[in-house]
């Protein structure tokens, strides 16, 4: 990445690189999504997904989320589960919607 410096990015999953569904193993992925995502790796960028799948329930949702990933084509660097609070709003300066990137 020359002239750029890289960047740590934490992306969320529902709602974001997939439709949100109940049970997550119904959740279809947006590929346009992905493919913003998958941009950002390509050009150096480390990319740690970061759910709250199980957060709430303390259901342990990790196989089938790296599963999902893999098929999805997702690339990345980490996946971070089970830390991530389950929240309804999230505010923060830093913050992006796939939609914006």
């Amino acid at each position: 990445m020359e002239g750029r410096q890289s960047k740590i990015i934490y992306v969320d999953i529902d709602g974001t690189i997939c439709t949100i569904a109940k049970p997550y193993s119904n959740a279809q992925p947006i590929y346009s999504h992905i493919e913003k995502i998958n941009k950002l790796f390509d050009e150096g960028h480390t990319i740690i997904y970061y759910t709250a799948r199980g957060a709430a329930t303390k259901v342990d949702h990790t196989e089938l989320t790296e599963k999902q990933l893999k098929e999805w084509g997702c690339k990345y660097n980490s996946l971070r589960m089970n830390h991530k609070p389950d929240y309804d709003l999230y505010i923060c300066d830093k913050s992006k919607r796939i939609e914006e990137i």
